[in-house]
C-alpha cells in the first residue's frame, strides 16, 4: 500500500469538489451573495447556523480576518465543542442535542427576526433536526431569504430526521449544492472508508458567499466593513474598534428582549 498515493487521491477529490462548486454553483452562490448584500446594505443581519462540523463554515465567515460585518453567527457551545468525547461536553450530549428539534426552537427564540434579515444554514445531510428547526422557525417568524448549503446527493437520498419530514432543499429559497458524496468519505484503504470532504466543500462555499457579498456591496456604492489583518494594516486596531461597535449594534437590534 502506498500511503502517499492515497493522500494524493484525497487531495484530487478535494480539488474536484471545489472546482465543481465554482463551475456548477456560481449562479446560486451569486444569488446568495445578493441576498446577503441586500440584508447587510439595509443594516440587517445575515444569520449563520450549523452544528457539529458544520460550525466550521460559520466560523470561517465571521469573526475572522477578512470577515464581513453583517454576518451574525449563531453558535451554541454544546453543538460546536464535543471533542472531550466522553464526560462533560461529550459526544453523547452533543448527539442528543443535535437531534432535538426543541433545542433548535429554543436557540432561535433568543433572536428578533426581521423580514429584511437573511439566514444561511450549513448542513451536509440537509435534515439535521436542530438545524432544520432553526431554519423552519426563521421562516415562520417572518425572516427573509433562507439559504441552504448542503449535499443534494445526501439530502435527497436519505429520510429526514426532522418531525416535519422535510429537508433544507424543501424549504430554502436558495440551495447551494456542495456536490459532496452521499457518505461524505472519499477514500477506501483496504475496506476502511475515510477522507471526508463535507468541510472542504462547505468552507469553499462560505468564502465564495463572503467574497460575493463584499463585491455586491461595493457595486451598490457601500463600503463593506471587513475585519482587518493586523500584519498588513497599520490602522487595524481603530478599524476593529469600529467593527466591534457596529457588531454590538447589529447584535442588540436582533436579540429578543421579551
Amino acid at each position: 500500500m502506498n500511503t502517499i498515493n492515497t493522500m494524493v487521491e484525497w487531495s484530487e477529490h478535494a480539488q474536484r469538489i471545489i472546482g465543481s462548486i465554482a463551475s456548477s454553483q456560481s449562479e446560486q452562490i451569486e444569488k446568495a451573495a445578493e441576498a446577503a448584500a441586500n440584508s447587510i446594505g439595509l443594516g440587517h443581519a445575515v444569520f449563520l447556523f450549523g452544528s457539529g462540523h458544520s460550525v466550521m463554515p460559520v466560523e470561517e465567515m465571521f469573526p475572522r480576518y477578512g470577515g464581513l460585518l453583517g454576518f451574525l453567527p449563531v453558535l451554541e457551545l454544546p453543538l460546536s465543542f464535543f471533542t472531550a468525547v466522553t464526560g462533560n461536553m461529550g459526544f453523547a450530549q452533543f448527539d442528543f442535542l443535535e437531534n432535538s428539534p426543541e433545542y433548535g426552537n429554543r436557540i432561535i427564540s433568543n433572536y428578533e427576526i426581521h423580514s429584511d434579515d437573511s439566514m444561511i444554514v450549513f448542513t451536509h445531510s440537509g435534515s439535521t433536526p436542530v438545524t432544520m428547526e432553526v431554519a423552519l422557525k426563521f421562516r415562520e417568524r417572518g425572516g427573509g431569504k433562507l439559504i441552504g448549503v448542503t449535499s443534494l446527493k445526501r439530502s435527497r437520498n436519505s429520510r429526514s430526521k426532522h418531525p416535519s419530514g422535510k429537508a433544507i432543499h424543501d424549504i430554502a429559497d436558495i440551495i447551494i449544492d456542495t456536490g459532496v458524496p452521499e457518505a461524505d468519505v472519499s477514500i477506501d484503504i483496504s475496506g476502511v472508508h475515510c477522507g471526508p470532504l463535507s468541510s472542504i466543500g462547505a468552507l469553499a462555499v462560505a468564502n465564495m458567499i463572503s467574497i460575493g457579498t463584499i463585491g455586491n456591496l461595493q457595486k451598490r456604492g457601500a463600503k463593506p466593513a471587513v475585519n482587518p489583518v493586523r500584519a498588513f494594516d497599520p490602522d487595524a486596531d481603530r478599524k476593529m474598534e469600529d467593527i466591534l461597535a457596529g457588531y454590538r449594534h447589529l447584535y442588540s437590534s436582533h436579540i429578543r428582549r421579551k
